[in-house]
């Protein structure tokens, strides 16, 4: 405080040192994380790398009846991301797609042999990722193998050989010009519908699109882009921050029965929701979905139009979410009581436990949690 003292007798305020101490010091800086702004603050999706490519893709296959299977990570930033395509389409009124999300506990991250064979089975033409597929080099090949074209949108930091996919949409590959290199899954799905939104303005396609695709409406995905963004702790500047911010407004007001079904199980007030809401209450029962069950559960309550299918979701996420936190707890004290008899003097730096009837989805909670107890305990 020293320090502060001193600059704020050179006229700083408080608010303006903390902010310099994070990196935020120029006065344009600070008002753009004191203050984001839509318009001002996001960036033009074409200055992604492939981004045209991916868009011309898409609308063709739309065009001509093509089949897309949408293919997203199973976490709290890929099934958001999921259902703002699967929005997208339902609201131009294309029907010829389908939503898979793998089981993290057979089929693992990522994409995989066995789901873009079942995929193609069911005459898939175009496949499209969403928070993975930047180094499925394999399965990628297979797609292209089994007549599938490909478009990996992902925001994971690529490896030395890239997938040989149609388009690549990734802020953090080689060559992409995009400013913002830190979006989480949904925010990258999220700047490719802002680009279709926006080709469909200049062009149709020949396609009848409703009026209701009125300028700025892709800003209502922004409820489940906003939910992802605080989810995954991406750095919340930048775009994310605009992100976050409009996202907590959108999530505020949004129309969706399972948001509002959730919020009711977990008596929330909608008016005053905060980002802590989303991050200790909400993303935990999207990924108890996974952890403990069928993570369509989750996508299906955010997708839904149905009030039974939504209130039946919601309860069911948070008392699979309440056996998630008993099961954790029991495996915390099965390994403290391990960690207690091999070491009885002190707890070593590096702990190394197992056991195969240990679920493997809750293991890293439970590594967390002795992180946790190791810089209180220091």
């Amino acid at each position: 405080m020293k320090n502060y003292a001193v600059r704020a007798r050179m006229g700083e305020t408080l608010t303006e040192h903390l902010l310099y101490h994070r990196g935020v010091a120029s006065p344009i800086e600070r008002e753009k994380f004191l203050n984001p702004d839509y318009e001002n603050h996001s960036h033009d999706p074409f200055l992604m790398k492939d981004m045209e490519k991916a868009v011309e893709r898409i609308l063709r296959a739309v065009q001509n009846d093509e089949r897309i299977a949408i293919f997203s990570d199973y976490d709290a930033d890929g099934i958001p991301g999921a259902v703002v395509l699967h929005d997208f389409f339902k609201k131009i009124g294309y029907a010829n797609f389908e939503n898979y999300i793998p089981d993290r506990h057979s089929e693992g991250f990522g994409l995989n042999a066995g789901a873009i064979g079942e995929l193609a089975k069911r005459r898939a033409k175009l496949l499209v990722t969403i928070d993975c597929g930047i180094t499925d080099i394999e399965e990628v090949a297979l797609a292209n193998e089994l007549g599938m074209e490909v478009i990996v949108t992902d925001h994971h930091v690529p490896k030395n050989e890239l997938p040989k996919a149609f388009a690549i949409l990734n802020p953090k590959q080689s060559g992409c010009e995009y400013p913002e290199k830190m979006l989480c899954g949904s925010g990258v799905i999220f700047k490719l519908v802002q680009a279709l939104v926006s080709s469909l303005k200049i062009e149709n396609w020949g396609l009848k699109i409703p009026a209701t695709i009125s300028p700025g409406w892709e800003k209502w995905l922004l409820d489940m882009v906003g939910l992802a963004t605080l989810s995954d702790m991406v750095p919340l500047v930048g775009e994310n921050r605009v992100f976050a911010h409009f996202g907590l407004k959108v999530l505020r007001k949004s129309p969706r029965k399972g948001l509002s079904e959730l919020l009711a199980v977990l008596r929330i007030n909608r008016q005053e929701l905060t980002e802590d809401d989303v991050g200790f209450s909400i993303s935990p029962r999207i990924n108890a979905a996974s952890r403990m069950g069928v993570p369509m559960d989750a996508f299906r309550l955010f997708a839904t139009a149905d009030d039974t299918e939504a209130a039946t979701l919601a309860r069911y996420l948070d008392t699979i979410n309440n056996e998630r936190k008993g099961k954790v707890a029991s495996l915390v004290k099965e390994v403290r009581s391990i960690v207690a008899q091999r070491h009885e003097d002190r707890v070593p730096v590096v702990v190394v436990a197992g056991s195969p009837n240990w679920r493997p989805a809750l293991l890293g909670l439970v590594a967390i949690w002795f992180w946790r107890g190791r810089l209180t305990a220091g």
